[in-house]
């Protein structure tokens, strides 16, 4: 226990020398605004919902996130607007933030092309039971400094969708804003906020009627960590019933399944199941992902 503690106050609480990882959600097509504000309101509908992330149950200290979410279209404006309120917590660390996106919408002559470009404004405060930290690891220096840290950061991305093909490209964390919890002896660079790159596309294949197939992917590109490659894709029947299967190359792979509810509600869910790194040294290794979300319009 005391070397899983001490670990994560290296990680989370110096930040010297290695990047910031943003939380990640596996059902990440349900979330394109969270990690691209020019996909705020394209999709045409005013939404709002809630999910929740565990991960590694049987893991002392496991990671959780919470988010409550809202996506906008002011077609008033051609443009659109979203905002989310997350929890992260990871044994004694906690790390909350809130994010507003905001995008101009671009429609081409055909009105079946459209364009958005996205900015976004971030705040996170990161912060650490000293408390806790201490009943495990003593008068370590770990515990030493800050119990929290508040930065401000920002994003830009860009968006196109033709009904059928997606893409999306965004950069976060463009400031690079300092944040060091602890003072860490021998470092001679600062902790800061890394800069994240998200690129990702999908196709929906119309294969009858009421069928479509969606072949999707992400990749994530991060300042002093390694790339990150998703790849899978989505059965949707009628846009009332879904499912997919997602891979992330070398780390897990996910079983995903939503449903619509009621013509305005929407619920999923999706196991993930590592293949590495922790599903190596002991059971349990899953995560569970669970989604609700409101269509406060239909539509048109």
């Amino acid at each position: 226990m005391k070397k899983l503690y001490l670990g994560m106050a290296m990680l989370m609480g110096s930040l010297n020398g290695s990047s910031q990882q943003l939380h990640f959600m596996s059902q990440f097509m349900q979330h394109n605004t969270m990690y691209n504000p020019a996909a705020s309101g394209m999709n045409g509908t005013n939404r709002v919902g809630v999910s929740h992330r565990s991960m590694w149950a049987t893991f002392p200290g496991n990671p959780k996130t919470t988010m409550i979410y809202g996506d906008f279209n002011l077609e008033k404006y051609n443009s659109g607007i979203s905002s989310y309120l997350y929890r992260d917590e990871t044994g004694p660390t906690t790390r909350t933030g809130l994010q507003f996106g905001y995008s101009y919408h671009i429609n081409a002559a055909n009105n079946r092309d459209r364009f958005g470009i996205g900015l976004e404004l971030r705040g996170l405060q990161y912060a650490i039971d000293k408390v806790r930290m201490a009943e495990s690891l003593g008068a370590d220096p770990a515990v030493g400094g800050a119990a929290n840290k508040f930065a401000v950061d920002a994003g830009f991305g860009l968006y196109y969708t033709n009904q059928k093909l997606t893409v999306s490209a965004a950069t976060s964390q463009l400031i690079q804003s300092r944040l060091q919890l602890a003072d860490v002896p021998n470092v001679k660079q600062g902790g800061k906020l890394y800069r994240h790159y998200n690129i990702s596309a999908n196709y929906k294949f119309q294969t009858g009627d009421d069928i479509f197939i969606i072949p999707f992917f992400m990749t994530r590109l991060i300042e002093n960590a390694p790339s990150e490659f998703d790849f899978g894709a989505k059965v949707d029947y009628q846009d009332k019933l879904w499912w997919a299967l997602n891979m992330r190359i070398n780390q897990f792979w996910s079983l995903q399944c939503g449903a619509k509810i009621m013509q305005r509600i929407r619920a999923s869910y999706s196991y993930d199941y590592y293949s590495a790194p922790i599903s190596i040294f002991m059971p349990g290794s899953g995560a569970h992902e669970v989604g609700i979300q409101f269509d406060l319009k239909n539509k048109k």
